[in-house]
Formats: C-alpha cells, structure tokens, sequence
C-alpha cells in the first residue's frame, strides 16, 4: 500500500504535501521509542512501537507498514540481525538501523547485504531523522508504483496471451472457411472492382469498355514480356482502378488536358496517384495493385511524379500501366489537347520511349496492338433483345441489374439460365430489354 500523499493548490500550482507514513520504532530502551513517536507523530505520521525484534516480527505479521527503524543494539536479537529478517519477510517494506560510532562495523555489514535502506548515527537531529523517513517514504513509493505496474502488465501479458490464443484460433477457423470459398470470393472480388471500375469511368465521362481495353491490352503486354501470375493479376487489378484516386478532383480539372494545364493544376492532379494508392492499400487483395497505381506515371528517365523513380527502378506493371492509359489519352485528347489516330499515337510513344517510356514496352504494346486491330476488324457487335439471345453467344458489354450492380461481365458465354433469370427480372420493368453481343465473322 502505497504512503498517502497530499497536495494543496497555491498560485504557483500544486505543492505537493510530505507523505504521511505508517512507521514501526524497534528498540529496548522505552526512552528512545518515545523519543521517535514524539518526531514523527509531530509530522503526522502513524507510529508504532516495539520493545524487542520478536515482537517488531510479531507485529508486522499483522500489519502492514511503511518504514521499520531498529536499533543496532538489542538483547537476544540486534538491529543488523532483526532487520536482516524483516528484509527476507517483507522486502517491500523500508529500513533504516538507529546506530552509535561503536557499532559502525556491523553497521556496514548490514549495508552490504542490503538489509538497510540507510543508517542515522545517535543522537539523531531531528529534522534530519524526519527527512530521512521522508525520503524512504518516496523510495517505498516509487517501488510500490512500479511494482503495481509490473503486476498490471503481468496480468495484460496474460490477457494479451490468452486473446492471442482465441484469436489465432478464430483465424485457423476463418482460414479454412475462406479456403473452402475461395473461388467465390474472389469472383465477388472481381465484380467489386468491375464496379469500382465502371464508377470511376462515369465520374471521368468515360465508358466501362475504356477501363476494360486498357485492363486487357495491359494483359496482354504482361503475357508478351512474360510477367508472373502474380504480377500479372495486380496488374489487371491496376489498370481497373488506375484512376480511382481522381474521385476527388473537380470536373474542370478532368476536363483539362494535361499538357494545357497550369502548374498549380498540374500538383493537384498529380496528387491522384497517391490518393489511388491510399484508398487501396488497406486492402491486402490490392497492396500489388496500390503500389503500381502509385507510380503508373513515372517515366524512365525520371521527369514523372510522384518520386522520380528512373528506368528498373520503376515497377514494371507500372511502365506497362503508363503505355497502355496513356495510348487511350493520345487517342481521347486527353493527353496532348488533340486527338490522335492510331498512327499518330503509336508513333508518340516510340518518339519518347527511353525518355518517358520503356523501350521494351512500347515494343510489346506495338506488337499486342496490331492483333487487337486484327481482331476488330473480324469481330462484329449487334444489339438484340434479350428475346432473341440464344445460349453460347458472348456478352460484348457488361450487365447491370440496376445502377453499379453487376450482373454479367463483358466476355462471358451467355447460358440459358443466364438468359431466363434476366428475362425474369426485367419482366414488367420499363428498362431496356437490349444486349450488346459480340459474333465473331471473316
């Protein structure tokens, strides 16, 4: 238990009061026990008295007590000895050894052994005996604090242990189930950031399949330059969500080409990687994904933002990231404030490849780009209504059930149950009824 302790408010602030302790006065002589209940009673301590060490034992087995203080010389038990017991006893409690230049020998053999908290020659001074107690009141203090705080941080590391345990079970439990459904999750993953996708594409004015050729042209180079699976599936994720940090900029500032902004604008919309990366990087399915969002506009020799990584140093899904988006801003205007033609854009990104852009890069996307404009030109698109849809055609555009709620990506094999479920829903509803598929034709 700790000593009370008082404080008194002043104009300066607090002052703190002399703690007030429970003190035991061990000695034969009746005369120096009144002697030492008169000092410190004086002072508001609570004091105590015994004749002999074995009452002093006796009486501290039945109370507790801040400061013991024995004299050196006793029948049947001295001071050394009777302290030495209470120290084994009761450790925590404070000693102080009342001793004459005679006895000074055994005084520092209880030093030693550390016995005693610290000697008072006799005759004492009072004032001096009544600061020693008040700083062996302060020592048991501090001691009972710290002892307090090592308990209560044995019982947290307890707590904390046992929590570890439940948790670490609730984790193998939510593990094994999530295993179990692995291939849903991440197919309700892959639908979150289809939406995620299509919200960005109407906050930028642009349309689903944008978000989608840049997602499959950035594929396709990964494939060319034979990435892994794993970078190849963060850097799908990417090109989704690669703008996704534009959410919060104004439409004016959309609106501008880059090259005709002013360099105030310009910091602002430069900003829009590193928000992307922060809105993501919570999520542990996207941490890849985040990182490449953060440096999609870097450039080789280093003029990007926001770091001025140069070359190797830059991800490689993010110098395919920033070929593929910025083909589809030649082609948009967004880029240059004009819009380009095929020709004209491919022919920009070889000019300024190993200056803004990878050289290797530009040649893959060269390479992956006259397939896709191979492939366009035998692919037809026809909208029909969903009366008319069979079983085994392919979706060309995404469905959704209502606003941002996906239904069926672009790509799929339409099924019949596909098809008699969306007759389903649409029955009775003014919404349109029209699919757009893709044939494919020679």
């Amino acid at each position: 238990m700790l000593a009370e302790k008082l404080e008194e408010p002043s104009d300066n602030g607090p002052i703190a009061e002399p703690l007030k302790g429970r003190i035991l006065c061990v000695d034969d002589e009746s005369q120096i026990l009144m002697s030492l209940k008169r000092v410190f009673r004086r002072s508001g301590h609570t004091v105590s008295t015994a004749n002999s060490g074995a009452d002093g034992l006796a009486f501290l087995a039945e109370n507790e007590v801040d400061i013991v203080i024995s004299d050196m010389r006793m029948p049947e038990m001295d001071g050394h000895h009777f302290l030495a017991e209470v120290a084994k006893l009761y450790p925590e409690t404070v000693r102080m050894l009342l001793t004459g230049y005679a006895d000074m020998e055994s005084t520092i053999g209880a030093i030693n052994n550390g016995s005693i908290y610290r000697y008072i020659a006799k005759p004492w001074d009072d004032t001096d005996l009544l600061m020693c107690a008040q700083g062996a009141l302060e020592i048991k203090n501090l001691r009972d604090e710290r002892d307090q705080l090592n308990a209560l941080t044995v019982k947290q590391n307890e707590d904390l242990q046992s929590l570890n345990t439940s948790l670490e079970a609730k984790v193998r439990e939510r593990t094994a189930e999530l295993e179990a459904s692995k291939g849903e999750i991440e197919r309700g993953y892959l639908d979150s950031i289809a939406v995620f996708a299509r919200i960005i594409g109407m906050r930028e004015g642009e349309t689903a399949a944008q978000g989608e050729r840049i997602a499959n042209a950035a594929s396709l180079v990964a494939d060319q330059l034979e990435l892994n699976e794993t970078q190849k599936k963060d850097l799908h994720y990417a090109s989704l969500l690669h703008d996704i940090g534009k959410i919060g900029l104004s439409d004016d500032l959309l609106k501008t080409p880059y090259d005709q902004m002013n360099d105030e604008q310009k910091e602002q919309f430069q900003q829009h990687t590193t928000n992307g990366e922060a809105l993501l990087v919570t999520l542990p399915p996207l941490h890849g994904a985040a990182s490449i969002i953060r440096s999609h506009h870097e450039q080789v020799s280093g003029g990007g933002y926001p770091d001025q990584l140069k070359g190797d140093d830059i991800p490689i899904e993010s110098r395919i990231l920033l070929v593929v988006n910025e083909y589809e801003e030649l082609l948009s205007g967004m880029l240059a404030g004009r819009a380009l033609d095929s020709a004209s854009a491919i022919n920009y990104l070889v000019s300024h490849s190993k200056i803004r852009y990878d050289s290797a890069v530009v040649e893959a996307f060269i390479a992956i780009n006259k397939n896709l404009e191979q492939t366009k030109s035998v692919q037809k698109e026809m909208i029909l209504n969903i009366d008319n849809v069979e079983p085994g055609m392919i979706l060309a555009e995404d469905v959704y059930l209502r606003e941002n709620v996906l239904m069926l990506r672009s790509g799929q094999v339409l099924t019949a149950t596909f098809i008699a479920k969306y007759k389903t829903l649409k029955k009775g509803s003014k919404d349109s009824m029209l699919l757009k598929i893709r044939t494919e034709g020679a």
